[in-house]
């Protein structure tokens, strides 16, 4: 019985005595009680910190290893490019034009007359008819201002 008393009054000892003897604590309770209350206070700042701090490590290792991958995606995408450009280079060169083209001018140019219109439809006619009734109706013509 003796240890359970114990080990009960030793999980508060921090707060309890660990600064103050006994004779302070029934002289002095406001004291006592703004002594506990700050050990308590500090101790929340220190875990507060300690979970700052590793937020802010793991966000920080996040980020440096989103950004090597950016390096490696930007490197990739680079290499792609010069490939294009040396592909492209290749071919340009490898092409060789048919010897029997020859350069274009206003003589070799073949004028074409334009096509006949096309061939009237009923429908067309009944459209075109609406149209320009529409126009002439919709739209008088006003004198003056």
């Amino acid at each position: 019985m003796a240890v359970k008393s114990r080990l009960s009054k030793g999980a508060f000892s921090l707060f309890k005595g660990s600064s103050a003897n006994l004779y302070i604590l029934k002289k002095y309770p406001l004291l006592a009680t703004l002594h506990r209350t700050v050990d308590g206070a500090l101790v929340g700042v220190i875990v507060s910190g300690a979970v700052m701090t590793t937020f802010a490590l793991h966000s920080q290792h996040l980020w440096t290893v989103n950004f090597s991958r950016l390096q490696l995606t930007r490197d990739l995408a680079h290499r792609i490019e010069e490939s294009t450009a040396i592909l492209e280079r290749y071919f340009i060169i490898s092409a060789s034009y048919p010897r029997s083209m020859v350069t274009t001018k206003t003589s070799h140019l073949l004028y074409l007359d334009r096509p006949a219109e096309s061939k009237k439809t009923p429908l067309r006619d009944f459209l075109a008819s609406i149209k320009e009734h529409m126009d002439s109706t919709l739209y008088p013509i006003a004198n003056g201002y």
